[in-house]
């Protein structure tokens, strides 16, 4: 029987190579067409105009600014467009955290491995579209990488010792810190995988005393504060005509904006939000997803002042809320699986089976490089994703029923990963509705590529 579980596993693991280098030699050709094209997102002129005036609001990051000026001054010196140098630095940087991350895992001698595996994470379609754009959703995806890496490898060395090595506690606050740089939300989304990591270290060791948890928790708390502190002094809330970006806001987004459809129910809208809107002001000004923020919410706040604004957002959210339960529920997990699993609901999308979403815009701006090319590959991701998920149970299966060492590390590697992507899939999907973007959730949908990546490097393909 073991001898059969291990052939099939060996079989599973050599149709995972292959599979994987196929979307390796495929991103790979999309990748060089795509080079020197500027995609034209509309954050990316944001952006810009960010790097030009240094000025941020409460939506971004100081760090990508920086980057963006840096690239400008070297264009200026040196003639070698800006986005060459961009695009070159956001590239290489994704393949070498790729290369960490796989090595954080250990398990294999394959020198050759981490380098292939990460060329896999690199072609990751949805990633490698924004390698190849001016936003820093690749930077951030990739310090949060290495922050994972860092986590990773200390649960693999812990044999249960009263402390957590601090230096690599502080490492990975580190990478931390830098990831918030260029994505602001990640002061909440990369200190998930720290106080995960604490907490399997004391479960790990049961009985401690206050002074042995007293320096890890003093390292995380220092870390924190000290980051929650730093990010507003680079914030200008306002500065982008964004209303502020609040939890109030977030929810009157989420369960208000796919209601907003006839003056019947305009009508029975929080008396103190017909006073600053017309019917005619608030449907056009809320047509589109993803503008309540600055067309309805800013306004708002103009007119009445941000506290009072606040609260009539949470009324609103409310009303909405209790209004309509089932199509909020509804909408929440529809918006959650473009999360967990983008490549499969992206092919509903374009298959007209979904309404549309900012996924379905970055597709049309992923296009204008090769649509041929471009077509093929999002198709073969999406079977391949489904195709790549059977072959991995396949090879956890049987490798299960034959190596039984090494599981508990295996469960605190995978709950650490698993706790980290749903925490990132509940925020961008409470954050708005009808605004399923699969640039701000990279590392869900990474994480099942990651373990097809891994099945391969436990077996000789």
């Amino acid at each position: 029987m073991q001898k059969a579980c291990r052939a099939l596993a060996e079989t599973a693991g050599r149709f995972l190579f292959i599979g994987i280098s196929v979307q390796i030699v495929l991103g790979i050709c999309w990748m060089i067409r795509s080079f020197g094209i500027f995609p034209e997102f509309g954050d990316s002129y944001l952006w810009l105009a960010a790097a030009g005036t240094f000025v941020c609001d409460d939506y971004m990051g100081i760090g990508y600014p920086l980057f963006l000026m840096l690239a400008k001054g070297i264009e200026a010196v040196s003639s070698i467009p800006y986005t060459f140098f961009v695009y070159t630095v956001q590239i290489l940087f994704a393949f070498y955290s790729g290369v960490v991350f796989l090595r954080s895992f250990g398990g294999t001698a394959k020198k050759w491995f981490p380098v292939w595996g990460s060329l896999g994470l690199l072609t990751y379609p949805f990633a490698m579209q924004c390698h190849l754009a001016v936003l820093p959703n690749s930077v951030g995806y990739s310090c949060l990488l290495m922050e994972l890496a860092v986590l990773i490898r200390l649960l693999r060395e812990d044999k249960a010792e009263e402390k957590l090595p601090l230096k690599r506690l502080f490492v990975a606050g580190i990478w931390w810190a830098l990831s918030t740089l260029f994505v602001v939300e990640n002061r909440y989304l990369g200190l998930v995988p720290l106080v995960v990591v604490w907490i399997l270290h004391l479960i790990r060791i049961r009985q401690l005393g206050r002074q042995r948890v007293g320096r890890e928790l003093l390292l995380l708390a220092a870390m924190a504060g000290i980051l929650f502190t730093v990010v507003p002094l680079w914030q200008t809330t306002g500065s982008y005509d964004r209303a502020e970006n609040t939890l109030s806001a977030a929810m009157m987004r989420r369960f208000t904006w796919t209601h907003m459809r006839t003056e019947e129910e305009y009508d029975a809208y929080p008396e103190k939000l017909r006073e600053q809107m017309t019917w005619k002001e608030f449907k056009a000004a809320g047509y589109y997803a993803g503008t309540m923020d600055s067309e309805i919410q800013k306004n708002i706040e103009d007119a009445l002042g941000s506290e009072d604004a606040q609260k009539l957002f949470r009324k609103y959210a409310v009303y909405g809320l209790k209004t309509y339960p089932s199509d909020n529920i509804h909408q929440i997990v529809w918006d959650m699986a473009g999360y967990v699993m983008p490549p499969v609901l992206l092919q509903l999308f374009l298959d007209g089976r979904g309404y549309d979403t900012f996924s379905g815009r970055n597709v049309d701006i992923m296009m204008t490089g090769d649509l041929k090319l471009t077509n093929v590959l999002l198709k073969y991701s999406s079977w391949w994703f489904l195709v790549g998920i059977i072959a991995t149970a396949l090879v956890v299966i049987c490798r299960g029923s034959y190596k039984k060492d090494g599981k508990r590390c295996f469960l605190e590697i995978f709950l650490l990963c698993a706790v980290t992507a749903l925490c990132m899939v509940l925020w961008y999907t409470m954050q708005d509705a009808g605004c399923w973007d699969y640039k701000n959730g990279l590392l869900p949908g990474m994480l099942w590529l990651l373990g097809m990546i891994l099945s391969v490097g436990k077996e000789e393909p």
